[in-house]
């Protein structure tokens, strides 16, 4: 065998151990799994936490002062901070958070994509009425609108959980660019859009701690709860 045909076949020899030995080193490496880093707590969620223990902190904190303004009245309603104490619980009372937001319901009991829902977002109790905050929302995405009998037209009523019957004061400003169509009245809003209308309402008794809202005639909504009771 010549000599250059002899060392081309101790090269390729070399070669193939070379592979050989390297191949399955490679696939040991391979199986082994990346080491995964430790999930560590976000900075802003924890912000968020102690920000949101802070808040509610302070809700207790209201309402603990409303109870012991409560009890001194009890004790004392002719006493000479009385006066005083009826107004920081009045003030104290507006302050007080109220529950969660409540579901959206339909306005009407049909299933048709024209029909908007509406809620209680916000209640504020003051001394000659009652403010209560609607929202009512468009869930059409085919470029159409929704349609609902608008508060100056067809007014509205709050029955609170004590059975009172709290007539609407005012029905607010709906947002100057809902249309309004020709038929029956009606205020059209625009798909995926969500506008608010703050009503006005007879005073809640101070015993009231949540209600319930409807159209006073001919009413086809779902009402509109909401409850006033301080939770966590």
């Amino acid at each position: 065998m010549p000599r250059a045909r002899t060392r081309a076949l101790t090269v390729a020899l070399f070669l193939l151990i070379t592979c050989a030995d390297a191949t399955p080193a490679q696939r040991r490496r391979s199986t082994r799994a990346p080491a995964q880093p430790r999930p560590t707590l976000q900075p802003d969620t924890a912000r968020a936490n102690v920000d949101s223990d802070s808040y509610w902190e302070a809700q207790r904190s209201i309402e603990a002062a409303i109870q012991q303004l409560e009890a001194y009245l009890r004790a004392a309603p002719d006493g000479e901070r009385a006066a005083t104490a009826r107004q920081q619980l009045d003030t104290l009372r507006r302050m007080a958070a109220s529950a969660a937001l409540p579901e959206w319901v339909r306005m009407r009991d049909l299933t048709l994509s024209e029909v908007p829902e509406w809620r209680v977002a916000s209640v504020e109790r003051l001394p000659d009425v009652t403010r209560v905050t609607m929202e009512v929302a468009c869930r059409r995405q085919d470029g159409k609108g929704c349609y609902f009998r608008p508060f100056d037209r067809s007014p509205l009523v709050l029955i609170d959980d004590l059975g009172g019957h709290n007539p609407m004061l005012d029905a607010g400003e709906v947002p100057s660019d809902v249309r309004r169509e020709e038929r029956e009245g009606l205020a059209a809003i625009s798909g995926g859009r969500t506008i608010s209308v703050t009503v006005g309402f007879a005073p809640l008794p101070r015993a009231a701690t949540g209600g319930q809202i409807y159209y006073r005639d001919r009413n086809v909504a779902v009402p509109a709860r909401f409850q006033l009771a301080i939770r966590r």
